[in-house]
């Protein structure tokens, strides 16, 4: 039972990767001997990832325009309170992660 687990666990993962029409003609399709209703299942996992991964990217200006106004925010650390201090260095931080994360994937 935990080998049936840790074979469906390890392709899932390789499900959810992106993938190119060929690696899912080899990895899907020829794995299913190229029967589209067994690998029905298969084909869903990859097009729910690819769905949030688009949901992710369009979350990209958000990003963007956080880091840009604790960048500014940045640029004026003397005039802010303690709080805002942190906050502008912690969004600043925060921003510019989750932009790169964003786009990466």
């Amino acid at each position: 039972a935990r080998r049936e687990t840790a074979m469906v666990n390890e392709r899932t993962s390789m499900l959810i990767n992106p993938m190119t029409c060929d690696d899912i003609n080899e990895k899907v399709f020829k794995h299913y001997n190229y029967d589209g209703v067994r690998a029905h299942g298969d084909l869903d996992t990859i097009a729910r990832a690819e769905s949030a991964r688009a949901r992710l990217r369009r979350t990209v200006p958000l990003w963007l325009g956080m880091t840009a106004v604790s960048g500014y925010n940045c640029t004026r650390l003397g005039v802010l309170s303690a709080s805002g201090r942190a906050g502008a260095i912690g969004g600043l931080a925060f921003g510019a992660f989750m932009t790169f994360t964003t786009l990466r994937v």
